[in-house]
C-alpha cells in the first residue's frame, strides 16, 4: 500500500484566511469531502506542499434562494442535496443524479464543490448542471466573480482558486437525468449519462438542453438534438427526427455505437415522457 508523503495540513474557520493560505503555499491541495483526495494523494506523482481542508468554512455551505433560483455552498454533502426539498422540487434531475453517485457512505462525504472542481470526465453532477444553467462562483486573492459552469469547464482552471457555491436559476419545469454503468450496479462509476431540461407551457417545448455525460470529455451538448425539441410541440416529433439529429451530433460526443445505441434508446425513453407530460 502507498505511504503517504509529508504535509502541512490546514484547517482555517474563513474564506479569507483559506485564501491567504491558498496563495502562500508553494504546492496546495484543498480539501472538500475527501473522497477524491485521498486517491490523489496515493497516485500522484507531483506531491503537495500544504492540504487545505475547507470543511471549517460556513459560508461555503447550506443551500438558500438566490432571486427565483438556489446558491449551493461548495462544501454541501450530497446526501444534504438529496434531501432539499427546494432542489427536489426545482431541481428533480439533481436529485435522480445525487442519489445514484456512490455508495451511502460517498454520498454523506463528498461534496457538489468537489464533484465539480476535481474536473474528472466520469462524474454525474457537471452534466446535470450545465443543462439547468448552473453557474459557478470562485474566490481568488482578485475577489469574486461567476462563471457559466460550462465555460468554467471549457477552459484551464485558473492556479489557485476556491469554488465557493453553485447558482442554479429558476428551475425549468423539466428535467431528467437517464445513468448507465459498466455493471449492473447502479451505484457504479457512470458509463454514459444524459441530462435533459426544458420548460414547457401546455404542449410545447421550449429551451431544451440535452447534454451528455461522455464519461471520457467534459459534458457535450446535442445540439441538433435540441434544435428538434425547441422546434416542435411534443406532439409533433417523431423518433426517427430524433435519431438523425442524433447522427449529427455524434461526431462530437465522440462516443462508439454501443453508447450512441444506449443514447438512442434513453432519447426514446424521454420522448415517451414528454408525450405523456404534454397531453
Amino acid at each position: 500500500m502507498p505511504i503517504l508523503k509529508d504535509f502541512k495540513f490546514h484547517s482555517p474557520g474563513s474564506l479569507n484566511a483559506a485564501l491567504a493560505l491558498l496563495e502562500k503555499a508553494r504546492a496546495p491541495l484543498l480539501l472538500a469531502g475527501g473522497t477524491f483526495a485521498l486517491n490523489y494523494l496515493k497516485k500522484v506523482s507531483k506531491y503537495p506542499t500544504d492540504v487545505i481542508s475547507l470543511k471549517k468554512i460556513s459560508s461555503l455551505k447550506g443551500i438558500k434562494a438566490q432571486g427565483k433560483g438556489l446558491w449551493v455552498g461548495a462544501m454541501t454533502a450530497i446526501y444534504e442535496l438529496i434531501g432539499s426539498r427546494a432542489v427536489c422540487d426545482a431541481f428533480p434531475s439533481v436529485i435522480e443524479a445525487s442519489s445514484k453517485l456512490g455508495t451511502t457512505p460517498i454520498r454523506n462525504m463528498a461534496t457538489i464543490g468537489g464533484n465539480i472542481a476535481s474536473r474528472f470526465y466520469w462524474v454525474d453532477l457537471p452534466a446535470v448542471l450545465i443543462s439547468l444553467g448552473a453557474s459557478v462562483t470562485l474566490a481568488t486573492k482578485k475577489g469574486k466573480k461567476t462563471v457559466a459552469l460550462e465555460k468554467f469547464l471549457s477552459v484551464p482552471p485558473e492556479k489557485k482558486y476556491i469554488l465557493t457555491g453553485i447558482v442554479l436559476p429558476k428551475g425549468n419545469s423539466l428535467s431528467f437525468y437517464f445513468r448507465h454503468t459498466k455493471t449492473a450496479q447502479e451505484t457504479d462509476v457512470p458509463s454514459l449519462g444524459l441530462a435533459f431540461s426544458a420548460v414547457k407551457k401546455g404542449r410545447v417545448i421550449s429551451c431544451a438542453r440535452c447534454i451528455v455525460n461522455t464519461t471520457s470529455s467534459f459534458p457535450v451538448a446535442l445540439k441538433k438534438v435540441e434544435d428538434v425539441f425547441n422546434n416542435f410541440s411534443s406532439g409533433d416529433i417523431r423518433m426517427d427526427m430524433i435519431e438523425k439529429a442524433l447522427l449529427e451530433d455524434a461526431r462530437a460526443t465522440k462516443l462508439d455505437d454501443h453508447r450512441l445505441h444506449l443514447l438512442a434508446v434513453d432519447l426514446e425513453k424521454l420522448l415517451g415522457i414528454l408525450r405523456q407530460k404534454c397531453v
